[in-house]
């Protein structure tokens, strides 16, 4: 203090040739805090070569062989990297550990950038030059993308920048998704309720960095996109709004409407006995939001909507009911207990009568079981 008010011309001689770095320490961070009350890497961004002998301290510059960078890393060793506003050696960056140091240094230091957080900006590699780093990153890595996934190997690569398309494989897609939905802290049963709401759209795509994927590789359609990720899990409509000429195809009739009957708890043996008896009539449509128009197709019957259970009900119908003739054919060619039957089965014919018997009791069974659902079938 004596030194930089004046009251002393200099330092003693040879002040610095004993614990020279503690005492610059001492005296710089007595500089930096107390008189100029600044911080490090202000005085660095000032860049200001002539700073230690304006400040009267031109003996602590040429002691760090006037290296304002290490000058002040001296005194703040935490706070200084030695790459900022100086230069390093070509050798310092052979090691991957200082490369890595550098990178987070840069995206959450000066930056101020949460890992999880890279894909919502554009970095680009001029950021590198601005900060001392465009040695390093043009031996290096000359891909903004490189840089970050060697200094952050958790991340996806799609968290780290922009991938080109051919990157895009269904299994990538797939997980790019899951992890967009992760992100939200959506879960997956939630995600028609999320598209109703509105809150999954384009733009929850393009917050994740995923604008690309969306448009080219789905065409903007979320059912699509969802379902690489969750195949079979959800239906069109579930999903957004599906196109007038969907509805022209009776295989997508058909099964929406069996999606609905399923939602009201119905299996599919149950559904035309309920249509049948009014359990199941057209009021049920109208609590999705296909109703309007399945109700529509279905004009008043929602036989036609269902109708391939009806044909195969029908066709079950007729096999069975050709079943009971062959049935009732076999009990009557079955042996009688006369004088023919006698001679020509001899001590055996027992044998046969019991047998004879079984078959019969067996036949019966299979004719009660058949008429028994033969009642579902009926009008």
């Amino acid at each position: 203090l004596n030194v930089y008010i004046g009251i002393e011309r200099s330092f003693p001689v040879n002040f610095l040739q004993h614990e020279g770095e503690a005492r610059a320490r001492i005296l710089i961070r007595f500089l930096v805090e107390s008189i100029l009350q600044t911080t490090p890497e202000a005085i660095l961004d000032g860049k200001e070569e002539t700073f230690f002998i304006r400040h009267k301290l031109q003996n602590v510059y040429r002691f760090f062989n006037y290296s304002t960078n290490r000058a002040l890393r001296n005194a703040y060793p935490e706070e200084i990297p030695p790459w900022l506003h100086s230069r390093s050696s070509a050798h310092y960056w052979e090691d991957a550990a200082n490369r890595i140091e550098a990178v987070r240094w840069l995206m959450e230091v000066r930056l101020k950038l949460s890992p999880d957080s890279f894909y919502r900006h554009n970095i680009s590699k001029s950021v590198f030059s601005r900060h001392g780093l465009s040695y390093m990153f043009n031996q290096y890595y000359n891909s903004v993308s490189r840089a970050l996934a060697e200094a952050y190997p958790q991340l996806e690569p799609w968290e780290l920048g922009k991938v080109p398309y051919d990157y895009w494989t269904d299994e990538r897609t797939a997980q790019a998704i899951r992890w967009m939905v992760a992100k939200k802290g959506w879960a997956v049963e939630s995600l028609p309720e999320k598209v109703r709401a509105r809150e999954l759209n384009r733009k929850t795509f393009s917050e994740f960095g995923l604008a690309t994927l969306f448009e080219k590789k789905f065409s903007k359609n979320i059912y699509r996109a969802i379902s690489a990720a969750w195949p079979g899990r959800f239906q069109p409509w579930e999903l957004g709004k599906v196109s007038s000429d969907y509805w022209t195809r009776q295989g997508n009739i058909y099964q929406a409407s069996m999606w609905i009957a399923e939602k009201e708890g119905l299996e599919v043996h149950q559904i035309p006995p309920a249509i049948r008896r009014r359990d199941f009539t057209e009021k049920a449509l109208k609590k999705y939001s296909i109703g309007a128009v399945l109700k529509k197709l279905c004009q008043g019957k929602l036989e036609r909507i269902f109708a391939p259970l009806f044909w195969k009900e029908h066709k079950t119908y007729l096999e069975e009911h050709k079943l009971l003739r062959k049935i009732a054919a076999l009990k009557n060619s079955q042996p009688k207990s006369n004088l023919f039957e006698l001679l020509l089965y001899g001590f055996f014919m027992a044998e046969v009568q019991r047998n004879t018997s079984q078959n019969n009791q067996r036949y019966d069974r299979i004719a009660r079981r058949i008429q028994r659902r033969s009642i579902l079938y009926s009008d």
